[in-house]
């Protein structure tokens, strides 16, 4: 007995010795390379902060602690390069593209919806899915659908009064702004005039309830698929809950019957779109029906999870910065104000909306200061050269720190505060010489950028116009949710709402 308990000993000691070697060469990866890089922890690398802290924190700490132009991190055992400079930034989403294409986490046909979307899907497929589904974003349609947007944000007002202010509710800003901007991409999507602000029974805020709130497990999982794709992979994990993506697939399906037998379409809806598409759009030669069909769900539950994730978030952070900058809201609301007083409209339209200079700037401002996503990420698809000392090896993740350039002092001086002036682009594509990086850029830039601008601006004209916002229970210094990779406050946010 004492032989084979010696022999398990030595051989766990072999295999700790072993394990540390591998890590030790690992981990000298930047070292050998003349590259500044944080320090990494066993076998965490410098992810050893997951469901402590949020990603985003984790960027904004990074270019605080390394003020280079890059500098080299470990996701897990992976070697990855970020990149910390406007210069830099272009070169990766814009100028060497080619070497650029997709992006690191993880994609896999064992999740299809989760791989196949126009945020995950790899090239060819992604060229010319993003070709065919331009359409949909054309000032034309935006016109439109800005309509459907001022009703909402009409219901919006009329929940505020009636939970907030009459019943004196204490109000969660994430789940609010996710009521409304939901009840928008319900129409957008699947042509369905529905209004859980109403307190109407939602299907596609049941979807909702499952992507936007964000548990242990589901941050969890999220995170694995964005920084370690290979754990991902290696336990099937789906980039949409497994209850959302049930039921998107069934809602779509239902919605597709339901005009079958009706003969009643909507053509202005994503549904319609995708239908049409699947007609005509050019299949690689080895897949199969099934493959076509998930290529429609997939777009369907990433325009769900992008409109009402990112709007909710900037629309939440928006109406907390004007709640402490009384001056700013004043300033804000004597725009909308004059600008109704001259339409003669009880509601300001798109023309009128895009005209608002003051209320973009505080748009744009609040973007800045709280980008949803806190990096970009591509993988290097072959060996590229990024200056006189630095070549970034195929197969290595390259990370744009989009705070590093939001919180550059010397483009946006005391970076920390909330100044609408301090920001006045030409237009929402404008990115300001890559130091204003909200949307992503380059060729997978957010395709529906304008779509979510116009989301918030609707929403933000009424509110500030019919209400005056002053902080709520929560301090100034909002805590980020450190289950979610994606910006988003914790506990959701609160303001007060006083009628004018």
């Amino acid at each position: 007995m004492d032989v084979i308990i010696q022999c398990v000993l030595a051989v766990a000691i072999f295999c700790l010795i072993l394990i540390r070697w591998h890590l030790s060469r690992i981990y000298n990866y930047w070292e050998k390379r003349g590259i500044p890089y944080e320090k990494p922890f066993l076998i965490f690398g410098n992810l050893q902060f997951l469901m402590r802290k949020s990603v985003w924190d984790f960027f904004y700490e990074l270019r605080k602690k390394h003020s280079t132009d890059y500098v080299g991190i470990f996701l897990g055992w992976k070697p990855a390069l970020v990149v910390q400079t406007s210069e830099l930034a272009k070169k990766i989403l814009q100028k060497d593209v080619a070497h650029f294409q997709d992006r690191f986490l993880y994609a896999d046909h064992s999740d299809p919806l989760g791989s196949l979307n126009l945020f995950t899907v790899k090239n060819p497929i992604w060229s010319d899915m993003r070709h065919e589904l331009s359409p949909m974003f054309t000032s034309l349609r935006l016109k439109t659908m800005t309509e459907l947007m001022n009703i909402n944000a009409q219901q919006l007002v009329k929940k505020i009064k009636r939970d907030y202010v009459e019943n004196n509710k204490t109000v969660n800003l994430k789940e609010l702004f996710s009521m409304y901007t939901s009840d928008t991409v319900a129409y957008s999507v699947f042509g369905l005039r529905v209004s859980v602000l109403s307190d109407q029974l939602s299907p596609l805020w049941y979807i909702t309830n499952h992507m936007v709130k964000w548990t242990f497990w589901r941050g969890l999982e999220f995170s694995m698929i964005f920084l370690l794709p290979a754990v991902a992979k290696l336990l099937r994990l789906k980039f949409f809950s497994a209850a959302a993506t049930e039921y998107i697939k069934k809602l779509f399906w239902d919605v597709v019957e339901n005009r079958k037998n009706t003969e009643k379409t909507n053509s202005k809806d994503l549904v319609n779109h995708l239908l049409k598409l699947k007609e005509n759009f050019k299949l690689p030669a080895d897949v199969n029906s099934e493959f076509a069909d998930n290529l429609m769900l997939a777009q369907a539950g990433v325009f769900i999870l992008g409109s009402i994730e990112t709007s909710s978030t900037v629309l939440s952070y928006c109406l907390h910065e004007l709640a402490y900058h009384p001056e700013e809201q004043k300033k804000l609301y004597n725009e909308i104000n004059d600008a109704l007083t001259r339409s003669g409209k009880d509601i300001l339209q798109y023309e009128d909306l895009m005209e608002l200079k003051y209320l973009s700037s505080c748009i744009y401002e609040t973007l800045r200061k709280y980008p949803t996503l806190g990096y970009l990420d591509r993988i290097c698809n072959e060996d590229y050269k990024l200056n006189d000392e630095v070549t970034i090896e195929k197969g290595v993740p390259v990370l744009v720190n989009v705070l590093a350039l939001h919180y550059d002092e010397s483009v946006y001086p005391e970076p920390q505060e909330w100044r609408p002036e301090r920001i006045s682009a030409s237009s929402d594509s404008d990115n300001l010489h890559y130091t204003f990086l909200p949307f992503g850029e380059g060729p997978r830039f957010c395709i529906g950028k304008r779509y979510g601008m116009m989301q918030i601006r609707a929403a933000l004209a009424q509110l500030v116009h019919k209400f005056k916002v002053e902080p709520g229970p929560v301090p100034y210094y909002v805590i980020s949710d450190p289950y979610s990779v994606i910006l988003a406050p914790k506990n959701g946010g609160s303001v007060k709402f006083i009628p004018r």
